[in-house]
């Protein structure tokens, strides 16, 4: 159940590039997150929500960054997993691969969202058993395209990430130009409406500038999940994208050109488009903007799981035939499973509010697992170690590996908090 090192094993050349990744990246990250939680987050906090956003990408920097290092120095063929497998032992990995398995319910909140954006602005799609339809026959949809192969998938991701990018570039320069409230105004009341700290209602987070920042580091996280790709990437060492900041651009243009009372109970972004664009390019964008983005988010997650569910088949943990794969790749009833797994909230119609405490519960306690890995790194691969790209010394590296751990102790609180 050894780690796949470069310096251990020449793998031969994988077909996914610079081009390919960065999609991926962008897919897994740019959901949920960018598209859904901008809005409740100006009703945390106010105008500062764009700081917010600013100081949740930091945050969540700090909280992958070792996953960062570990990459530089060794191949990962199966993700984290592959990490806690070479890292920090078999028991370890093994644990993981069955916490993971419930991974899979994160599927759901993306086919849920986008049919929830649909349904704003098309009256007919938005009953109940409309969402449904739509979020069950988008999950099918990419269900099919993953059990076409690693390859085909990615292809899918280049197309809807560049429609991605462009819309959230064109939001973004819209409503920077139409700007109208003080936004960078730190004196004004509307810049900090409910203070620097945390508000709680009932026990729950409800608002303040570190409530808003908690609630976006969700969104922040997800470049970590581009090393899954290491056994089918061209060079896995380099082509490792790094944190987009589209997310600022994107929160400024949504707090500064669209008030609160303009909001009124909406949660979404449409509100803001319909006063940012003419009809045409509101089209364009809410079809390249927060739909692609939940897409490409769905598609990349089937990927990934996959990818690593099938990892912890190969070695063992789970039965092999479980993870076997069809002629052009894809592992057929691991990507069943998955589907399944995301069908049931769809099904019975669960929160996308309650569906996202779930994933990142779960998702912040995988932190403790991976602190034993990170510390391991230099112990059991001072060679590699000595040689990677982003080296640094020890005493720096075990410091950053415990501001990773603290910051995932918080989102575990505040996870516990919204539950």
């Amino acid at each position: 159940m050894a780690i796949k090192l470069v310096r251990e094993r020449e793998p031969g050349p994988g077909t996914l590039g610079k081009p390919e990744l960065y999609a991926l990246a962008i897919g897994q990250v740019i959901g949920a997150g960018v598209i859904t939680l901008v809005v409740p987050a100006i009703k945390m906090t106010g105008y500062s929500a764009w700081l917010a956003y600013f100081a949740a990408i930091i945050m969540g920097f700090f909280m992958i960054l070792p996953t960062v290092f570990v990459s530089s120095t060794v191949r990962l063929g199966g993700g984290n997993y592959s990490m806690l497998a070479g890292l920090a032992g078999p028991n370890i990995s093994g644990i993981y691969a069955f916490m993971y398995l419930t991974q899979c319910l994160s599927l759901s909140l993306f086919g849920s969202s986008a049919a929830a954006y649909l349904g704003d602005i098309i009256p007919a799609l938005s009953s109940h058993g409309a969402r449904i339809v739509i979020g069950a026959a988008l999950l099918t949809f990419f269900y099919v395209i993953n059990l076409m192969g690693i390859d085909v998938m990615a292809s899918a991701q280049k197309l809807m990430t560049w429609l991605l990018i462009a819309a959230l570039l064109l939001f973004t320069i819209f409503g920077l130009a139409k700007m109208k409230l003080p936004i960078f105004d730190f004196s004004d009341p509307e810049f900090l409406t409910q203070g620097w700290g945390i508000n709680f209602s009932d026990g729950q987070i409800s608002g303040g500038f570190v409530g808003a920042m908690l609630l976006f580091v969700y969104s922040t996280q997800g470049y970590y999940m581009t090393t899954a790709y290491g056994g089918s990437s061209k060079n896995a060492k380099r082509d490792v994208p790094t944190l987009c900041v589209l997310y600022v651009g994107v929160a400024m243009a949504g707090v500064g050109s669209t008030t609160l009372a303009e909001y009124g109970e909406s949660t979404t972004l449409v509100v803001a488009a319909q006063n940012l664009f003419p009809t045409v390019l509101f089209y364009f964008f809410i079809i390249g903007g927060p739909i692609m983005a939940l897409l490409s988010t769905l598609n990349s997650s089937f990927a990934y799981n996959s990818i690593t569910i099938g990892t912890a088949c190969d070695d063992g943990w789970l039965p092999k035939t479980f993870g076997k794969k069809n002629a052009k790749g894809g592992r057929v009833w691991i990507l069943t499973y998955m589907y399944i797994i995301g069908m049931i909230p769809i099904l019975f119609g669960l929160s996308i509010t309650t569906i996202t405490n779930m994933v990142q519960l779960i998702g912040a306690g995988y932190a403790f697992l991976n602190f034993k890995a990170y510390i391991s790194l230099p112990k059991l691969y001072p060679d590699a170690w000595a040689k990677s790209k982003y080296h640094v010394p020890n005493g720096l590296y075990y410091f950053l590996c415990c501001v990773s751990l603290a910051g995932f102790c918080v989102t575990l609180w505040k996870s516990c908090l919204s539950m």
